[in-house]
């Protein structure tokens, strides 16, 4: 098994103190400038790649020269691309950059509606909470939040877009599956070969937490604390559900692909969690007298149960891209070794009888 699972450019209009005389430059519309962060390569993305049609939302507070000025300035506001300007911008309404002061933005995504029957993030100043989350009602949705970003006062570059700088981080884990065959055939100094064939009935993953709760709260760097542990806090709720093996062929000592990519909540692998594999397995032997290969037996549907967690993984972790490799022995033993059938003699000792009887001639 192997884990592998903005801007602050000051274009501002001014203000000149001659006498009674404004002089102001163009007002300049809010946009932003948006990147998701990616677990494969811990490089930053352009979100479009893989997120265009999907909006996020915005938080954004003022920070006036004069902190009675202080003001919410967005809240839960829709983002959406604009393919014609090739920009991130509000949707159905505009917004300008004070004159004065300064604003600090959270975004996360999706965005969530109001009201909306699917959970929404509660957003603060100062911290990030998501309320139960169930990954099974919400299949494939990449929960992530932003770096917060503070004291802007224009759009600039730093990613891809010209606007506030928003790099997203992934707030749930993702794992992907493989599955190869350790050996296939094994020649025995006697000269005698064994073979193998291996075909996979059904991959069940087993008690896989659905549904938790995370908080981030703001570390003074301005970056967001995540738990200790990595993992949200889950209810407790699980689910078993299979992996897709219909197109796979019979087992080779090449991996083959399974399902990919699977959104799951972090969590603990320390609660039993599982997968079992149903396999057949046939054994063919050439006895090396030249009557050639025979098969000599037929394993049907048998189970071979795993647990998920090793000491290398001991959880799936808030960002973190995990793939399974599944190296299936045909026989028991080590993963190149198998166990030889061998003997252990013994002979048990005579029962010792005394018989008193007569024979009669």
């Amino acid at each position: 098994m192997k884990t592998r699972i903005l801007i602050a450019a000051a274009a501002l209009a001014t203000l000149a103190a001659c006498t009674m005389t404004q002089v102001s430059g163009p007002s300049q519309e809010i946009s932003f400038q948006v990147a998701g962060h990616s677990a494969m390569t811990r490089a930053n993305t352009d979100y479009k790649d893989g997120y265009s049609g999907v909006p996020f939302g915005a938080f954004a507070w003022f920070k006036g020269d004069d902190p009675a000025d202080n003001a919410n300035f967005m809240v839960n506001q829709q983002v959406a691309y604009e393919s014609a300007g090739n920009r991130w911008i509000p949707s159905g309404t505009t917004y300008y950059w004070p004159k004065s002061g300064k604003l600090d933005f959270i975004c996360y995504s999706p965005y969530t509606a109001d009201g909306s029957a699917a959970p929404k993030p509660a957003i603060t100043e100062t911290g990030i909470s998501y309320p139960a989350w169930n990954v099974e009602a919400n299949r494939g949705v990449d929960v992530m939040y932003a770096d917060k970003v503070s004291g802007l006062s224009g759009n600039a570059n730093t990613y891809y877009y010209n606007g506030v700088p928003t790099l997203f981080h992934h707030a749930l884990a993702r794992v992907s599956f493989q599955i190869k065959a350790a050996y296939l055939e094994k020649t025995a100094s006697t000269g005698d070969k064994t073979r193998w064939e291996i075909t996979v009935n059904s991959i069940q993953l087993q008690g896989i937490r659905t549904t938790g709760t995370l908080a981030l709260t703001l570390n003074t760097d301005g970056t967001w604390k995540k738990p200790d542990s990595n993992v949200w806090t889950n209810d407790g709720s699980n689910t078993s559900f299979n992996l897709d093996v219909s197109g796979l062929t019979q087992l080779t000592t090449s991996l083959q692909n399974l399902d990919s990519n699977i959104m799951v909540l972090p969590q603990a692998l320390n609660e039993g969690q599982g997968v079992t594999l149903n396999v057949t397995i046939k054994t063919y032997r050439d006895q090396n007298d030249g009557t050639g290969e025979k098969l000599i037996l037929t394993e049907t549907a048998i189970d071979v149960p795993a647990l998920l967690s090793s000491a290398a993984l001991p959880a799936w972790g808030i960002n973190q891209n995990i793939t399974y490799k599944f190296i299936l022995t045909p026989s028991t033993g080590d993963t190149d070794d198998p166990t030889v059938i061998t003997f252990d003699p013994a002979v048990a000792g005579w029962e010792q009888v005394t018989v008193n009887t007569e024979i009669k001639l």
